[in-house]
C-alpha cells in the first residue's frame, strides 16, 4: 500500500479529482462529508485491513495526517 494508492481510493469514494488532493488539505477544506468519510473508511478497512473509527477523524485532519493513521494502523 502506497501513498498513491491511499489517495486514489480517496478520489474515487469521494468523486473529487485526484489532482485536487494535496497532503496538506483538510476533510473540511475538500467538502468530504461524514458519509463520504464513512464510505471511505469502510473501503479503507476492506481493501488495507485497518479499520479506523470516523469520529477518529476530525474534519480538521489533513490528509497526510489520514494517511499516516492509515499506513500506521497497517503496520500494527
Amino acid at each position: 500500500m502506497t501513498n498513491e494508492d491511499i489517495m486514489a481510493l480517496i478520489a474515487q469514494e469521494t468523486g473529487i479529482e485526484r489532482e485536487r488532493l494535496q497532503p496538506d488539505a483538510t476533510l473540511a477544506t475538500l467538502d468530504i462529508s461524514s458519509i463520504d468519510l464513512v464510505s471511505m473508511l469502510f473501503e479503507i478497512e476492506d481493501r488495507f485491513g485497518v479499520e479506523i473509527q470516523p469520529e477518529d477523524i476530525p474534519p480538521d485532519s489533513t490528509l497526510q495526517q489520514l494517511i499516516d493513521r492509515i499506513t500506521a494502523g497497517a503496520g500494527a
